[in-house]
C-alpha cells in the first residue's frame, strides 16, 4: 500500500470513529464496530480489483493446448545388469607353449597376450567388455582328456548317457540380470551335458537369452531350439552368433558388430 493510499485509510479510520461517538447514544454503535472490525489491516496487501478480461497468463493457459505427454523411449538391450555364462573348454596342458601349439590347441584356444584362453573364454571376454557384463564360467567336476580323440570319446559317451555332469561351481544369483549371454563350444551336433545341467538348474525365467557357440562344422545344429525348450520361461533369441573354431582367433570384430547390433 501507497503512503497516500495509508493516510487516506487512517482518516476514514479516525472520521468513523468520530461518527460512531455521536452515534453512541442512537444505539447505532453496533454497526460502527461491525463495520471496522470487516476492514483490512494496515500492512495486508490490497485484494486485486475484479476484472472482467481474464489475466494475461490464464488466458494464454486457456488458448494454449495442452502439449501431448512425450512417448517412452524403447528400452535398449543393454539397459540393465548383463551376465556372459559360458562353458570353455581348451584341449591344452599346463605344458602347451603360446606360441607353438598344435594345430588341435590352435583350434580349441586362441592366444591373447600370451595367456591361453579357450574359444568361447576369448568370445566371452569380448561381449563382457563390450556389455560391461560379469561373467560366469561354467565348469563340472569331471575332468576331460587334453587330447582331441580322448575328449570327443567321453563326450559321445556322456551325450549317449544323457549323463549330467555336476557342477564345480554354484551358479550365482541371477535375480539382478536382466540379459544373459551363453556360450558353448558344439559336441558331437549336441550341447555338451554340462550345459544341459547349467540350463536346468539355473533360474532364468524372464530374462532375455542370447547364444554364441564354436563349432567344427555343424553350426547350431539344432540346440538354439534346444535351448528354446528348456527355457520356455525367457525370450531366446534368435539372433545367436555362429563361429567355425578355426576362425575364433580372427572373429573379433565380427562379435563385436554382433554385440553392437542387438543394442548395446
Amino acid at each position: 500500500m501507497s503512503p497516500s493510499s495509508y493516510l487516506t485509510r487512517r482518516r476514514f479510520v479516525k472520521t468513523t470513529a468520530v461518527l460512531c461517538a455521536s452515534l453512541a447514544g442512537a444505539g447505532a454503535l453496533s454497526a460502527c464496530a461491525s463495520d471496522e472490525a470487516a476492514a483490512p489491516e494496515a500492512d495486508s496487501a490490497p485484494e486485486p480489483e475484479p476484472s472482467a478480461e481474464p489475466a494475461p497468463e490464464a488466458a494464454n493457459q486457456a488458448d494454449t493446448p495442452a502439449e501431448p505427454e512425450p512417448e517412452p523411449e524403447p528400452t535398449p538391450a543393454g539397459d540393465g545388469n548383463v551376465l556372459v555364462a559360458y562353458f570353455s573348454y581348451p584341449e591344452t596342458t599346463e605344458a602347451s607353449d603360446p606360441a607353438n601349439l598344435s594345430t588341435e590347441e590352435e583350434n580349441s584356444a586362441v592366444v591373447v597376450d600370451g595367456q591361453i584362453k579357450g574359444n568361447n573364454e576369448f568370445m566371452a571376454d569380448i561381449i563382457a567388455r563390450e556389455t560391461g557384463a560379469d561373467t560366469f564360467r561354467i565348469l563340472t567336476t569331471r575332468s576331460y582328456p587334453a587330447d582331441h580323440q580322448g575328449l570327443i570319446a567321453q563326450a559321445q559317451e556322456e551325450i549317449n548317457a544323457g549323463d549330467r555332469p555336476e557342477l564345480a561351481e554354484p551358479i550365482p544369483d541371477l535375480s539382478g540380470y536382466d540379459t544373459v549371454f551363453i556360450g558353448y563350444p558344439i559336441w558331437w551336433a549336441e550341447l555338451p551335458p554340462v550345459m544341459h545341467s547349467f540350463l536346468e538348474q539355473a533360474d532364468l525365467a524372464g530374462k532375455q537369452i542370447y547364444l554364441f557357440n564354436s563349432h567344427g562344422g555343424s553350426g547350431n545344429a539344432g540346440t538354439k531350439e534346444e535351448i528354446k525348450s528348456i527355457l520356455a520361461d525367457a525370450t531366446v533369441s534368435d539372433d545367436n552368433f555362429v563361429v567355425s573354431r578355426d576362425a575364433v582367433a580372427n572373429s573379433e570384430q565380427d562379435i563385436v558388430d554382433w554385440v553392437r547390433g542387438l543394442g548395446f
